[in-house]
């Protein structure tokens, strides 16, 4: 299973939690570059972490968008202090994907 993060700079206690959860791959995308509005979503990304730090709104919306068509799970993480642990707890008190909601 892969995951991918969007945004943010220091991802790391949201990758540990995501291997955690038995994700076998991680990609981090910062949602800083230009071109990342162009990216194609990589292959077989199950669940995706939006970081809202630093992250376009149209980024945001458009990786919503796409989630929401290819039915990927999809969590969105504030900016208060604390919001990757807060999806580390999160995900490992809920490690099945299919626990995790949809974009809405």
């Amino acid at each position: 299973m892969r995951a991918l993060i969007i945004g943010g700079d220091h991802v790391d206690a949201a990758k540990r939690a995501l291997y955690a959860s038995g994700y076998t791959e991680v990609v981090h995308w910062t949602g800083r570059k230009n071109n990342d509005l162009k990216r194609p979503l990589p292959t077989g990304v199950t669940h995706m972490v939006i970081m809202l730090e630093f992250v376009s709104h149209a980024l945001a919306r458009k990786m919503k968008t796409t989630a929401r068509s290819q039915r990927i799970s999809v969590a969105f993480v504030g900016r208060k202090q604390g919001g990757q642990a807060e999806v580390a707890t999160r995900l490992q008190s809920t490690p099945d994907t299919a626990a995790l909601r949809y974009a809405a």
